[in-house]
């Protein structure tokens, strides 16, 4: 076994990664919950998904594992918790379509800006924006099951919420999710108008770097073979 494969399963056991790897595994789960009518009990393993968002990245700085698998793992378990719940929500028509393509076409640009940048040599690292956009994403994505359970008649406990909540709490709950997501969305807007500003400057520097590079590259290649005439 390489040292570096050696590495990776040593990074995998550390607790915050097991944290994500539990994100990724509690998403499939709270869905399969939800899609199969058990909308609070998806909602609920959900919020513990949510949750370890916030546990893995403290508990990591914290202890001193913060690791470059931890933050793909990250990624990748955000990624997936808000495209299935906002894909399940368009599916269960309680949002439309067109938020699922928002959403999607800004994380998609960010995440392509953050692969060239890497290559480039250069980091954008996520702004206060950001990541206050994905709280108030983060709670639209928790609450958008009780909305469907408040407000759907597909709902296997339908007649027992009809008679004991007014009509006006599932409006009004749905009005409070969908506002939340639309928030989030538009702060993740800004916040990537930000990073693709960060992203231009930075790849102008990496430019001019070059090209003095190769001026000097060059000047010295005409100095040497102008010794060598002489």
């Amino acid at each position: 076994m390489s040292r570096s494969t050696h590495q990776f399963f040593v990074d995998i056991v550390k607790f915050p990664n097991l944290l994500c790897l539990y994100r990724l595994f509690a998403i499939l789960v709270g869905l399969l919950f939800f899609l199969n009518g058990f909308a609070v009990c998806g909602a609920l393993i959900g919020l513990t998904a949510g949750l370890t968002d916030y546990w893995d990245g403290i508990y990591a700085r914290k202890h001193n594992m913060v690791t470059r698998l931890g933050a793909l793992l990250d990624t990748v378990a955000d990624l997936m918790f808000n495209f299935f719940v906002i894909s399940a929500a368009v599916y269960k028509d309680v949002w439309p379509i067109w938020i699922l393509y928002l959403w999607g076409f800004r994380d998609l640009s960010v995440l392509s800006m953050r692969a060239s940048a890497a290559q480039l040599g250069f980091d954008i690292p996520s702004s206060y924006l950001g990541k206050l956009a994905s709280n108030f994403i983060f709670y639209a994505l928790f609450l958008m099951p009780l909305d469907w359970a408040l407000s759907s008649p597909d709902y296997m406990y339908h007649d027992f919420i009809v008679e004991h909540f007014h009509p006006w709490i599932g409006i009004g709950l749905h009005w409070l999710a969908f506002a939340a997501m639309l928030v989030g969305i538009a702060m993740q807007w800004k916040a990537a108008f930000d990073y693709a500003r960060s992203y231009i400057r930075q790849y102008d520097e990496v430019h001019k770097k070059e090209a003095l590079q190769s001026q000097d590259s060059s000047e010295s290649k005409d100095a040497s073979e102008h010794g060598d005439h002489v």
